[in-house]
């Protein structure tokens, strides 16, 4: 390379053309919008630029085969001439060709360069997305050759995988079958009526194309050009023929799968010696692509993957919630329990939940200011009451209000607050979650069965197992199930019920010294009354302290 070279992102300019490792400079301006679409002004004026940096060196590495890093320590260690030795590899060892010291780009690199950047960056957002995963895995994978060459064979196969899911795979007929799954089938097929024989062929033909492996043969198939076996082809040492291409890559899969779920080690004869080739016939396996076969063919298809992409422009798509060294983190509830947006019919168990672990801190005396004002909210929820019927949005609202009203002094109370408090009492005498946790904290152990209790527990244990329960802080689940341990010794249930709800009550405060020791004092038979608001606030529940 002589000069500066022009890419769609900025320039590169030499720095050095003769060394071991050789150096270029990077230069590109990072544009962002100053104004956001309501009309403020962003407080961001620059991500850092350090991942534009990161992303540039990895697209460098890939259509180049080459290998660049912003991180002089990590090129050094990289990029060497090969060692020969059978201990200690170096990468150039496996990939000669992507870790050659003193690299010098000619003017054809440079242009193919170019070609490929301004595709990868014409493509939609998603289809760029997936292309940018999968050569970022490439590259790590070459990377870490010397260091284990099983995990980055398997990342090559992981990465071209990621690009299949959306693959179509074609119709095969039986005469294209595996023989060795023909031969243990077709005896017990010929036993059946020759329709059936036709059904349940076809049956298993669809079958197999429903999987990930049959889809990862397909993508691959259908990404490889006429160039694979042309010019990129010359000079390579045992290239790839399309005859065992196909076997090739099925064999790469199970190689993957093997890795994965049963952690076998990659045969030293992959790639130990192979001497630059790109397949190589291992004993007692057959032929199989080498790290360099691999690597060509997976930069092959994935350069496909992006010629074919679609430029559609994806108008939906939001970057500034994919920007760069920023992360999303979750807001105390402080800063938006007040807020009346913020209680809604779908968020209104949320908002219970928050209020409920704010309101336990303030009871318990660890936060000793109130710094919520809840009194627009409880306005938005008598609105909300009037017009919502719905269990699910009326009790959160009902178990809210009335905490406020009894736990707070008249001067914040709601102006006329009593027909909202009478539905509350009256409706919050049902088995629930909110009704439990108001109840308790406002000293009051809930009347109901111990098969209500039963049912209540069992419904919120396996809500907790879905993806997005309602959060509630952990010892109101502890109290709950401690409840429950306590009605069913009081009831005359066995022994094993009852431990049962108490071990329940451990796994939902993990760690819980308190909630321990009432598993301790159940195992011995000996349990003094239980104080049900003592444990949700966080101390000792015994109300009075027996030695055992």
């Amino acid at each position: 390379m002589v000069g500066p070279v022009d890419l769609p992102v900025g320039s590169l300019t030499p720095a050095t053309d003769t060394e071991v490792v050789n150096t270029v400079l990077l230069e590109y301006t990072e544009r962002l919008e100053a104004v956001l679409p309501d009309g403020t002004e962003d407080f961001m004026i620059s991500t850092g630029g350090d991942e534009i940096a990161d992303d540039l060196a990895v697209v460098l590495s890939f259509a180049l085969n080459a290998t660049f890093t912003p991180i002089r320590e990590k090129a050094d260690r990289l990029i060497k001439k090969p060692s020969e030795s059978t201990r200690r590899l170096v990468p150039a060892d496996v990939l000669p060709s992507t870790f050659t010291p003193r690299l010098v780009l000619r003017a054809a690199d440079v242009e193919a360069l170019l070609a490929f950047t301004t595709s990868l960056l014409a493509l939609n957002r998603k289809v760029y997305e997936q292309a940018m995963r999968a050569m970022r895995r490439i590259v790590t994978a070459s990377e870490r050759i010397a260091e284990d060459p099983t995990l980055a064979y398997t990342d090559y196969v992981a990465a071209l995988e990621s690009l299949s899911a959306d693959t179509v795979v074609p119709d095969s007929g039986w005469d294209r079958y595996p023989h060795e799954k023909k031969k243990i089938l077709d005896p017990v097929l010929a036993k059946l009526p020759e329709e059936q024989t036709t059904e349940m062929r076809s049956a298993i033909l669809k079958a197999d194309k429903a999987g990930i492996a049959a889809r990862y043969k397909a993508f691959m198939d259908s990404h490889l050009r006429p160039s694979f076996f042309r010019e990129e082809a010359v000079g390579v040492v045992r290239p790839v023929t399309g005859a065992a291409l196909p076997l090739l890559v099925a064999q790469s899969y199970t190689t993957r799968s093997k890795s994965v779920h049963e952690l076998r080690e990659l045969r030293r004869e992959t790639w130990l010696h192979a001497g630059g080739a790109h397949t190589v016939d291992v004993p007692d396996v057959g032929l199989m692509l080498t790290h360099e076969g691999l690597n060509r063919l997976a930069r092959h298809v994935v350069r496909t993957f992006v010629q074919r992409g679609s430029t559609e422009v994806d108008r939906a798509y939001r970057w500034r919630d994919h920007l760069p060294n920023v992360i999303q983190v979750r807001l105390a509830p402080e800063f938006y329990l007040g807020h009346p947006e913020a209680m809604t019919k779908s968020t209104a168990g949320a908002r219970a939940g928050e209020f409920f672990g704010y309101i336990i801190e303030v009871l318990a005396g660890r936060d000793e200011h109130l710094r919520v004002d809840m009194r627009p909210v409880l306005e938005r929820i008598e609105l909300a009451l009037a017009t919502h019927r719905k269990r699910v949005v009326r009790e959160p609202m009902l178990a809210i209000y009335l905490l406020w009203h009894r736990l707070m002094e008249a001067q914040f109370h709601r102006p006329a607050p009593d027909k909202v408090l009478t539905a509350a009492l009256t409706e919050l005498q049902e088995p629930s979650m909110f009704a439990f946790t108001a109840g308790v904290l406002l000293g009051s152990t809930p009347p109901w069965s111990v098969d209500d209790l039963c049912d209540l527990a069992e419904q919120r244990y396996e809500d907790m197992r879905r993806r997005q329960p309602v959060e509630l802080p952990p010892r109101v689940d502890a109290a709950l199930w401690t409840l429950v341990a306590q009605r069913l010794r009081d009831d005359g249930a066995p022994t094993t019920l009852i431990c049962a709800a108490i071990d329940r009550a451990v796994k939902c405060s993990p760690g819980d010294e308190d909630v321990m020791g009432l598993e301790q004092w159940f195992t011995s038979g000996r349990l003094d009354d239980l104080d049900l608001q003592a444990l949700i606030l966080g101390r000792s529940p015994l109300k009075r302290s027996v030695t055992p």
